[in-house]
């Protein structure tokens, strides 16, 4: 019973430190440098964008050179509502326009969007503190998004 334990552990040690597993996010791919950031929209959305993307306004030598405008868009819409007409709940939309342009003059559009749903709660402070964190998470979301979007490029 021991050897057929052993066996097992030493399979599933083979097998996983051997999968090839790479992430798609590679830090050492991540080579682009933003010169300059301009935001509108939702300003709780842009202080999170700004802090996610602010690691890449140091200048690395070989790194791709963008000029970003990103216009931001939150959105919390009533999916459903209960027989007394209360909400019953929510879809909370983070959406972002993006206009990338690089040294050489080329210039990329692409939207992002992210979507949640939100259940209504009795406390409303709950979901004031629910919907905040949500807000956070898809913007952390969107903003990596974005990074894989023009590492890629």
């Amino acid at each position: 019973m021991k050897i057929y334990k052993s066996i097992i552990i030493l399979t599933f040690f083979i097998f996983v430190t051997s999968c090839g597993y790479a992430p798609l996010i590679d830090k050492q791919r991540e080579n682009i440098f933003i010169s300059s950031l301009n935001l509108d929209g939702d300003r709780q959305v842009n202080n999170i964008i700004s802090n996610n993307l602010s690691k890449y306004e140091t200048f690395k030598d070989g790194a791709k050179n963008y000029t970003l405008e990103i216009l931001s868009e939150y959105k919390k819409n009533i999916i459903n509502k209960d027989e007394k007409g209360n909400p019953k709940n929510y879809n909370l939309q983070v959406k972002i326009k993006v206009s990338a342009t690089s040294i050489d003059g080329s210039e990329i559009n692409k939207i992002f969007e992210r979507n949640i749903s939100l259940a209504s709660k009795n406390k409303k402070i709950t979901e004031r503190q629910l919907e905040k964190k949500y807000k956070r998470d898809l913007s952390n979301l969107i903003s990596q998004d974005v990074i894989f979007f023009l590492t890629n490029q």
